[in-house]
């Protein structure tokens, strides 16, 4: 409030703040706030607790003793919409579709010949394939984690040096589990070996004594009130991220059923992502430039987008099917067309995200 007892400075100051509330309504109810990227229970289900997902494959080959290969057949019907919901980003939109040839056509394209080459010419082929998606998928399911917790970030308006420090427990566990993995072994993904270096013990010793450390002193700072409110939505965001990894790296011993909980937990949250996405860009009505996409997109329509996007899979699946009657077994051109075909989605997500005319913060920050 502004009386005759305040001075000059102080009348400044009190009008300046009136004019930001003005401004930005937000700000005049703090608790108000957008902190969520859809809602508290929303949010836990589908980018907090979906990691639990992970435990799935765990159960399945580690207690109950169901083939890895069944696991990953399984998981493949959740991985399948999940590769569509990154073409729903550059292939459905017209204006969209031959913007960057480079990028959606030739790089995808390539992958595709490469892993099928691998498979058709013979080891070390499948080696050579196979040790490439399980690091790049080790890297791009990294990066994902912190892209959600980059939007939690900019959500809370955390500032410097906490943004490093959470950055730092997304990935150096990460790094950690994956490290241990290499120590120890198994070194099979899809029964075949995987190249990987010889580690010393102390690689993933310190790894795990630095992750312990940072911990430690983020729940210090979360004990002191500096973490900002909701004070327990990034850190149980970085617990749960943590488990992703854990799981798969740690507690499953067959690699190919460590990479099904991965990617399992890996897609539901990508899929999740890219719906709020495309329900962001198109909230305006249908759009002629992606009508079918964008009518899908459409609040109430959840089940046919989903329906859309299993479609697309469905396609993709029936074609590699029909293929596989002409040449090699329908499993050996199965696993060479979706290598394939998740080598160019690895390589699309890392580069349509950064595209700065997307303009992420307007479409993923905002409520």
């Amino acid at each position: 409030m502004i009386s005759a007892h305040t001075t000059p400075h102080e009348r400044r100051a009190s009008l300046r703040a009136m004019q930001a509330v003005a401004l930005n309504p937000s700000t005049s109810a703090p608790s108000e706030v957008p902190y969520w990227i859809l809602s508290p229970g929303k949010d836990l289900l589908l980018f907090l607790g979906i990691t639990l997902t992970t435990l799935l494959p765990w159960l399945a080959t580690e207690r109950f003793n169901i083939p890895a290969k069944w696991v990953l057949g399984a998981v493949a019907l959740v991985n399948g919409p999940h590769l569509i919901s990154t073409w729903t980003r550059v292939y459905l939109p017209r204006s969209e579709r031959f913007a960057r040839p480079f990028h959606y056509w030739v790089v995808p394209a390539f992958a595709l010949v490469f892993a099928i080459t691998c498979y058709g010419v013979g080891e070390p082929g499948p080696t050579l394939s196979r040790s490439l998606i399980f690091y790049w998928a080790s890297w791009h399911f990294v990066a994902q984690s912190w892209g959600v917790m980059r939007i939690y970030q900019r959500k809370h308006e955390v500032q410097e040096p906490l943004v490093r420090l959470e950055k730092a427990l997304i990935f150096l566990p990460a790094f950690f589990f994956v490290a241990r993995r290499v120590y120890t072994g198994p070194w099979v993904l899809f029964g075949a070996r995987i190249f990987h270096p010889t580690l010393p013990a102390w690689v993933p010793n310190g790894l795990g004594a630095l992750c312990v450390t940072l911990a430690v002193l983020y729940l210090f700072r979360f004990r002191t009130g500096s973490i900002g409110a909701p004070a327990y939505a990034r850190p149980a965001y970085l617990g749960f991220s943590a488990l992703g990894f854990a799981v798969p790296f740690m507690l499953i011993k067959n690699g190919t059923a460590a990479f099904a909980a991965a990617a399992l937990w890996h897609a539901a949250q990508y899929m999740a992502i890219v719906w709020h996405y495309n329900r962001r860009r198109w909230h305006k009505g249908v759009d002629a430039d992606a009508p079918a996409l964008s009518w899908a997109s459409q609040p109430g329509r959840s089940v046919a987008y989903i329906g859309l996007l299993a479609l697309g899979a469905v396609g993709v699946y029936t074609l590699v099917f029909i293929v596989s009657r002409f040449c090699w077994s329908f499993e050996r051109w199965a696993l060479a067309a979706w290598t394939g075909l998740t080598l160019g989605h690895y390589f699309l997500d890392g580069v349509i995200w950064k595209f700065k005319r997307y303009k992420l913060t307007e479409q993923l920050v905002q409520a």
